[in-house]
């Protein structure tokens, strides 16, 4: 109709319930001692027992994500270098599940281009201390649930706020599968909830693999076509 002001997106977007994910956020942290069957790590964020997490080790241009699960955890203590305040520290440790193959060598380079000391011993094999850990990120998965959804992106609501055109890791959980997506924050915005302060985030989707798509375009078929 004339003066009507037509949709500008690129896909059609479809309202959705029960649908969610994680936003897996990176954050720093200190590598006690690394071998290749896992890792002791010291945190500021605590990690879940018997939960899983993504390691990312970026060396040499490449980025090495190796995925473990947490076998046990403390909370410790430590004195802030600048303002000498005790902080709360979290130390765990992470049996990688996924160090085959490929992922075992880049990750073997790394520890012998790093390593300081021999740290212990251990049957399954020998832990090392490592110079540093710069290079080293831990994703944390962020809750979200799906508002509406497209081939190009989702409207989703998390507790957490994120920042504008900042770039995540994300999975979304379809039927069984773990939609693995890079995606860009295109708007952020605060609501207010009888449980509280909630966000409304606007995703759109960079990067996915072919069989990634298939799997959400199915999705869409089946809500399009009921």
């Amino acid at each position: 109709m004339p003066g009507m002001k037509k949709d500008e997106r690129k896909h059609k977007r479809f309202l959705v319930t029960g649908v969610h994910g994680n936003v897996l956020y990176p954050s720093d942290l200190d590598v006690l001692n690394i071998s290749i069957d896992g890792a002791a790590i010291e945190t500021s964020k605590r990690l879940e027992l018997n939960r899983d997490y993504t390691l990312r080790i970026k060396y040499k241009g490449t980025i090495l994500n190796l995925k473990g699960r947490v076998v046990w955890s403390i909370l410790g203590y430590r004195e802030n270098k600048d303002s000498k305040e005790i902080i709360p520290v979290y130390r765990a440790g992470i049996r990688f599940t996924d160090t085959l193959n490929e992922k075992t060598n880049i990750l073997l380079n790394f520890i012998e281009e790093n390593k300081v000391r021999t740290f212990e011993k251990r049957l399954a094999g020998v832990r090392f201390e490592i110079a540093t850990s710069e290079d080293v990120k831990i994703d944390y998965p962020y809750e979200y649930k799906v508002r509406k959804i497209s081939l190009s992106g989702m409207l989703i609501e998390t507790e957490y706020c994120l920042e504008l055109n900042s770039r995540f890791n994300i999975q979304l959980f379809l039927n069984g599968d773990v939609l693995n997506i890079i995606g860009r924050v295109v708007n952020c915005t605060e609501i207010k909830s009888e449980s509280g302060t909630e966000c409304e985030v606007g995703i759109e989707f960079i990067d996915m693999a072919d069989s990634a798509k298939k799997l959400l375009k199915d999705f869409l078929d089946t809500i399009g076509n009921p």
